[in-house]
């Protein structure tokens, strides 16, 4: 609960690098931090979590291995925090001409809070399973389903896994993209990040922000 005079928990960004759709971050990095607290301290697992809409209601599906000492501490109505990561990279002041700065961090993320809800049914966890495949697999052209796992090897795993759903109560992310530097800035720093395949990908990210729309 927070305090009178509290601010309530939540990401730092400025305006300026404020995401226009967090829920697109989710979506597109599936790979989240599940983090949760209970009397032992603060928990955290890896682990696949989809972004789940139905009308005007957004939850999370996810799972983890039941040997996992966090699995059996997922308890109903517990917060949880799940932070989704996205492509970042540092960048160097030396890209940095017409407005002189220090070294800094260009990246994408999106944190979402709310309610879990452990699922521990057979046919609940199936159909939590069927929805994240179908979410991870739903650009490839002839999508891999439950249905195609060898034979008994889904109800052989099943026991071994722990299916959660956390109702959304926020979502909030962030872009960083050197926005507040002049556009020249942004091409040098593009330029630089283009050349190495680990940060290509938000190199394009920042070119986009200048591309004629």
């Amino acid at each position: 609960m927070t305090a009178p005079g509290q601010a309530r928990p939540g990401l730092f960004v400025p305006d300026v690098y404020r995401a226009d759709d967090p829920a697109a971050i989710v979506g597109a990095y599936p790979f989240a931090l599940l983090i949760t607290t209970d009397e032992a301290g603060i928990r955290a697992t890896s682990c696949p979590i989809v972004f789940e809409r139905d009308g005007a209601t957004d939850r999370l599906l996810g799972h983890m291995a039941r040997r996992n000492p966090h699995a059996p501490a997922l308890s109903a109505g517990q917060h949880a925090l799940a932070v989704f990561s996205g492509p970042h990279a540092y960048v160097s002041p030396r890209w940095y001409v017409e407005k002189p700065q220090v070294p800094t961090w260009d990246y994408v993320a999106a944190h979402v809070r709310g309610t879990l809800e452990p699922i521990d049914d057979e046919a609940g966890q199936l159909a939590l399973l069927e929805r994240t495949a179908a979410c991870l697999e739903r650009s490839a052209d002839r999508p891999w389903t439950l249905d195609d796992a060898p034979e008994g090897r889904v109800a052989m795993l099943l026991p071994m896994i722990r299916s959660f759903r956390i109702h959304v109560d926020s979502i909030e992310g962030v872009t960083k993209l050197s926005q507040s530097h002049p556009p020249g800035d942004r091409a040098r720093v593009a330029e630089a990040l283009m050349r190495d395949d680990d940060t290509r990908t938000i190199a394009r990210m920042i070119a986009d922000l200048d591309r004629p729309r």
